[in-house]
């Protein structure tokens, strides 16, 4: 049985807000958060691949979890990624994130050391097995050279602890294997890109950077989907690639930060060394939030019809 944590849910992969010193803005996180509630986000995901969690410190992601998790009160989910160089470390952060109350972690493979497959599995059952909380792997091979579909992680996967899978990877036979081998488990969307195509092979919801953008057109998909309705799905598809495509031309992160503050408050630039936007980028951005208001009207008159 698939976790009530994950479910068929949407999740915004939440960008962290920074001030001009490259401090955390708890305030503008708090805001952001709500917003994206109230337009209808089914989940939160703090301090992921989006939300710059390895360029924060170990006290910044507690403090993010801890304003996720009173800015959304109650109204849904919120999980906190809790990878860490170090296995000890992570355990700190996960206790923390259980604390504050979040719903269910999340950890990338520990980087850098060429760990053997028994040696991250170890990483990972320590923190499930000293933190009593429901566990998400996060699959993103692009980052961490490591890909979780591959196989070695079998015994993770058939703990009751371990709820799912968040499949950042194009390799969407991988994924489909993994249900094969554990079809109780829960494969989420990573790649918004790639929702359509998951959804094909078995996966249930989304954990995505241009979610809480385009959560209506991500709703819309998943109605047409489960409705067998799959040219009306590819349709809403092609439609939430066309942002994703100019958010990528510009750098997807900065562009999620730049994209939000139009729907809520302005959120900053990244952290350094992630770059920052110039005036071309942001004049790219202002052209894809118009086309993206355009898809969503098309989209609503489609559905209301």
């Amino acid at each position: 049985m698939v976790s009530d944590v994950l479910g068929e849910r949407l999740f915004t992969a939440a960008v962290t807000p920074m001030r001009d010193d490259e401090s955390v803005d708890h305030e503008a996180l708090a805001a952001m958060l709500d917003s994206d509630v109230r337009r209808g986000v089914e989940g939160v995901y703090v301090c992921g691949s989006s939300g710059e969690g390895v360029l924060l410190s170990e006290d910044e992601r507690i403090a993010v979890a801890a304003t996720a998790v009173a800015a959304v009160a109650g109204r849904v989910p919120v999980l906190s990624h809790v990878g860490a160089m170090s296995t000890r470390e992570a355990v700190r952060i996960a206790q923390a994130a259980k604390d504050a109350g979040v719903a269910a972690i999340s950890m990338i493979p520990p980087l850098y050391y060429g760990y053997s497959t028994p040696d991250v599995v170890r990483h990972f059952r320590t923190v499930i097995d000293e933190v009593d909380l429901p566990f998400v792997l996060y699959n993103i091979p692009q980052f961490t050279g490591r890909d979780i579909s591959e196989g070695g992680f079998d015994e993770l996967l058939a703990l009751p602890q371990v709820i799912g899978v968040k499949h950042t990877s194009r390799n969407l036979y991988g994924a489909e294997r993994i249900l094969r081998r554990h079809p109780h488990q829960a494969v989420v969307n990573g790649f918004d890109e790639f929702y359509l195509p998951a959804l094909s092979i078995g996966a249930r919801g989304a954990i995505g950077t241009t979610v809480s953008l385009q959560i209506d057109l991500f709703r819309s998909l998943r109605r047409r989907f489960a409705a067998g309705d799959l040219a009306g799905a590819r349709a809403v598809q092609v439609r939430i690639d066309d942002t994703v495509e100019g958010m990528v031309e510009v750098g997807v992160f900065g562009a999620a930060k730049y994209l939000g503050g139009k729907l809520s408050v302005p959120l900053g630039e990244c952290r350094s060394p992630l770059p920052r936007l110039d005036d071309a980028g942001r004049a790219r951005l202002d052209e894809v939030f118009a086309q993206l208001q355009e898809h969503i009207a098309t989209t609503a008159e489609e559905d209301a019809a």
